[in-house]
């Protein structure tokens, strides 16, 4: 099972339930941007794509020891 998240310029953010063992690296690597729940991360309540900094969203799936986390830039990437 997965969580994705789609902007509408084809942003793609996707955290893997399967993999993901709740470290909150993503949390430290993207404040904001992550919330942790039932010992998994998860996109946060209401987390625009757009307006979020997509270099932290890199980093935070750059940090995950699990690689659960996948970030896809859109057009505007």
């Amino acid at each position: 099972m997965s969580a994705v998240l789609r902007g509408a310029d084809g942003t793609r953010l996707s955290v893997d339930h399967g993999l993901c063992s709740g470290t909150g690296h993503c949390q430290e690597a993207a404040p904001g941007a992550f919330r942790l729940a039932d010992r998994r991360a998860w996109p946060a309540e209401g987390l625009d794509l757009a307006a979020t900094d997509h270099a932290g969203l890199r980093r935070a799936a750059d940090a995950c020891p699990w690689y659960a986390i996948t970030f896809t830039p859109g057009g505007n990437g």
